[in-house]
């Protein structure tokens, strides 16, 4: 099901459309490979950090911001506020969905961070290394530590 949270204000995200962040369990777990919400809690990883941008093919949004659990995804505005500016980075670094791209996620990080928003990048790049760890998924290791790395002093 799919349940629209908010809508960006354009003027502040500094966008052109209508970018909408939604709700949609089913589709998060789906590209993440997971079956069901229960493999979350097994592994302890934290849902925030599970999120997709798609363009829109729907004719009221242009991009769409989608989440695991909207309330969940509001519960820290620094993490909330660099995964929406991380997000939005995607439109001019876009990446494939099943590909990875270093630089791109680099770039997206930049962008919340010049927006004020490192310490939520720094809290975001936490809980992924955690999950990596918890999954000992050693590409997602090197693309976190990679990213870290980057972060200012």
């Amino acid at each position: 099901m799919k349940c629209i949270g908010e809508l960006l204000d354009q003027e502040k995200y500094r966008v052109n459309g209508k970018i909408a962040i939604i709700e949609n369990k089913e589709a998060v777990l789906k590209v993440f490979g997971l079956r069901n919400g229960k493999w979350l809690d097994l592994w302890d990883i934290d849902s925030r950090i599970l999120t997709l941008f798609y363009k829109s093919y729907e004719a009221e949004f242009d991009w769409f911001i989608v989440v695991y659990d909207y309330p969940s995804f509001c519960a820290d505005k620094d993490i909330k506020e660099a995964i929406i500016w991380h997000e939005l980075g995607h439109i001019e670094y876009p990446v494939v969905e099943q590909q990875l791209s270093i630089e791109s996620e680099i770039q997206c990080d930049g962008l919340a961070i010049k927006n004020g928003h490192q310490e939520g990048i720094r809290k975001i790049l936490n809980l992924t290394m955690k999950m990596a760890k918890t999954l000992n998924h050693e590409i997602l290791t090197h693309v976190t530590f990679e990213r870290q790395m980057k972060l200012p002093v």
